[in-house]
């Protein structure tokens, strides 16, 4: 994994099964559930696609960028589907655990984003 990756991983997943662990005792622990599944297949996502684009970068810089911008388009579809396949079998009342957990999942990623001036370092 990219360096400092690990770290926000294990934040992200804390923030992700306090939230589940929340809603649990609300009776909605299936769908707060599905929300940290998506946030994990986020985050999964996220860290193969720089460790590519890295690897690519070394032979050509502009390759690395090209694999970093499909990247997030094809995340960007990806979870879009996640999003609508989960919400379709859940009731409308369990579609806030499951978006709310994703969102303060992915704010656990500002945890890797301190002290750095670029993205990639």
């Amino acid at each position: 994994m990219i360096k400092g990756l690990d770290k926000t991983f294990k934040i992200q997943g804390i923030i992700g099964l306090l939230v589940v662990a929340i809603f649990a005792t609300q009776g909605q622990a299936l769908a707060a559930g599905y929300g940290f599944f998506v946030g994990i297949m986020n985050v999964l996502m996220l860290s193969f696609t720089f460790s590519k684009a890295n690897k690519r970068a070394e032979d050509d810089a502009k390759a690395g960028i090209l694999i970093l911008y499909m990247s997030a388009v094809i995340r960007f579809v990806l979870l879009a589907v996640l999003f609508v396949l989960g919400l379709s079998f859940l009731d409308d009342s369990q579609a806030f655990p499951v978006v709310l957990t994703f969102v303060l999942m992915q704010l656990g990623q500002l945890f890797n984003l301190k002290g750095k001036r670029r993205l990639t370092d």
